[in-house]
């Protein structure tokens, strides 16, 4: 396809011997651009080297490349070998553009900045060291799964971004899916970043990893990140690209890199209201590719991006208690329920069943609660030994979908005291399907907020009287409540100035009629709530963790024992709560998923 970059990229559909004939020529002659010559571009041809042999792969490597194209042209995205847009050159100057329709603005500024993510050469300022061992390391291990050279992609790389890209490799795959510890879904991960990557249509998706790169390196993003939005409005504006897996994906990545900005209580004023639109913006185009494609059903092609949606969509309806904005049905319309598990039975389930029917909770909510006892005993097995029916993909879309079947049934359910017992208990299940499949997770944020608000209101409208033939069920449901409501991993120690943590601190005490917790009553305790939905591993730790914080709490203010809390929530009520765990995840110092090589 020859493109005619004077005329707007219009096709020109030349004659196929003429185009051919063309091609050649051009590439014999002296080095050629399609996009319209300027002065500049003009002294920089001219002021060229003599065309030299091919060099070695690592001179390659070592060559800056100066380049004064166009964002335009920099975000070709069907480019001929020989006509690529290079990221590179400490010099490089580059204008950041989306398509008219987001003409703002924050959107028509020119971003003067680096091309490359290394300073200019006068610039000592610039904290390019870590992007500088990047480089380094990576031009002497390049094998990172790839089945072609970085020189055949849509955008051209030095070697301080292709050191980007690898890093965001080695940091991304085993992240990918909280639910897998062991991280065997790594391979099939990189497959596909890898096929994006060298797609001919890639530039979206190059320039959100290079985004997400330099974010965790702790460096301005800024023109990756509109480069990133320039090149997907370039492939929306073809019918055929407009929809395919890689456009969506660089439109999922924008989102959560969007999400995890909005997500800092630092960002403010014209910066913040920019993002808050750009997320917008970002999130109604991803819903709207998933619905051209038919669903996310139709992504059964791509599991990986399937299940990355889900995941986020989910995530994101259980922190902002809104409708998911995609959510896997078959074809008849109906929520995919997955049945393939390990375990067919388990002594919680009639253990849990019978409290349940003593409570008079609905047959619906009864065969979710069911069906979630028996996948927390696959995910125990899963998480000691690395065993399980299902891959990890599969285990992570199952635990999406029975998350979203919690959330359904309670949003669906009638807000009236008489189901308030149901609606407790699903609540309680929300916070623990969290925890349960995020194991390495360093700390929630504030994503449950919501939920743990939720939960104290449903508990304040039940007499504790109907709790009597469920005592262990009133205690797991307690216990979830504080795990959501104070992160064991906090800093902080203390409930007095948390009124959730507080409520719930409470009413533990009074249900377990101590004063305070010694190591017998917290072995009984705990002996208690794994009667209940429980997987060892993932809620031992951190319950004891709550239950030593408890125990100080009772000793010290023996008198919160009788002492009604009510009134506001300290957790924060953020709509991109989401974005909180976004950041822990990639672009904290210390990241519980990490490969050991990404930067601190």
């Amino acid at each position: 396809m020859f493109i005619d970059a004077s005329n707007g990229g219009v096709n020109a559909k030349p004659d196929k011997l003429v185009r051919s004939f063309v091609m050649k020529s051009a590439r014999n002659k002296k080095p050629w651009s399609t996009k319209p010559k300027s002065p500049v571009s003009e002294k920089l041809v001219q002021g060229r080297a003599p065309r030299r042999p091919p060099s070695r792969p690592d001179d390659r490597k070592k060559t800056v490349q100066l380049c004064g194209c166009s964002p335009h042209a920099e975000c070709n995205t069907c480019p001929s070998s020989q006509d690529q847009s290079v990221v590179s050159s400490p010099d490089s100057r580059s204008v950041s553009v989306v398509s008219s329709r987001n003409s703002d603005r924050a959107y028509e500024s020119s971003l003067s900045s680096y091309a490359s993510p290394h300073a200019e050469y006068d610039d000592t300022s610039f904290p390019c060291d870590t992007v500088r061992r990047l480089s380094a390391k990576y031009q002497c291990n390049s094998n990172i799964g790839f089945s072609a050279s970085f020189d055949c992609l849509a955008v051209r790389l030095d070697a301080y971004a292709e050191g980007l890209i690898h890093q965001f490799v080695q940091f991304a795959t085993p992240c990918l899916l909280p639910i897998d510890p062991h991280q065997s879904s790594k391979a099939v991960a990189t497959r596909w970043i890898a096929t994006c990557i060298q797609s001919p249509i890639g530039a979206p998706f190059i320039y959100a990893a290079l985004t997400t790169s330099m974010r965790a390196a702790q460096l301005d993003s800024e023109v990756y990140k509109w480069r990133a939005v320039s090149a997907v409005n370039k492939l929306l504006t073809n019918h055929k690209y407009s929809t395919e897996d890689i456009t969506i994906t660089a439109v999922l990545i924008l989102l959560a890199l969007e999400e995890s900005v909005l997500a800092d209580p630092q960002k403010k004023g014209e910066d913040r209201t920019s993002s808050v639109r750009a997320n917008n913006a970002h999130l109604s185009g991803l819903r709207a590719m998933v619905e051209q494609r038919g669903g996310l059903v139709a992504l059964d092609g791509n599991r990986c991006l399937q299940v990355c949606i889900l995941m986020h969509s989910i995530a994101q309806s259980i922190a902002t208690f809104k409708r998911p904005y995609a959510v896997l049905h078959d074809v008849s319309g109906h929520v995919e329920e997955s049945s393939a598990t390990l375990s067919k039975s388990s002594n919680r389930i009639d253990h849990i069943t019978r409290q349940c029917h003593d409570l008079g909770v609905s047959h619906v909510l009864l065969s979710i609660i069911r069906t979630i006892v028996l996948f927390a005993e696959d995910l125990t097995v899963w998480y000691d030994a690395g065993v399980c029916s299902m891959d990890s993909l599969d285990l992570q879309k199952h635990a999406s979908m029975l998350m979203y079947r919690l959330f359904d049934w309670y949003d669906r359910c009638p807000q009236d005291d008489m189901y308030a017992i149901g609606q407790t208990i699903c609540l309680a299940l929300l916070i623990f399907m969290t925890h349960a499949t995020e194991p390495n997770s360093a700390s929630f944020g504030s994503r449950l907020s919501k939920a743990v608000t939720k939960l104290r209101s449903s508990l304040q409208k039940i007499p504790l009287s109907q709790w009597s033939n469920a005592s262990n069920l009133y205690l797991w449901t307690l216990t979830m409540g504080l795990l959501g409501a104070h992160d064991p991993f906090r800093t902080s120690t203390s409930f007095k100035t948390d009124q959730l943590s507080h409520f719930f601190a409470q009413k533990i005490a009074l249900a377990c009629g101590t004063a305070s917790l010694d190591p017998t009553a917290v072995t009984h305790l705990l002996s208690k709530l794994q009667s209940c939905p429980w997987i060892p591993s993932v809620f031992a730790e951190r319950v004891k963790v709550l239950l030593t914080i408890l125990n100080i709490f009772l000793r010290n203010d023996p008198d919160n024992l009788v002492t009604a809390t009510e009134g506001g929530d300290c957790l924060g009520d953020n709509v991109y709560a989401l974005g909180q765990s976004t950041t822990m995840r990639f672009f904290t110092k210390s990241k519980s998923c990490g490969a050991n090589d990404t930067p601190t």
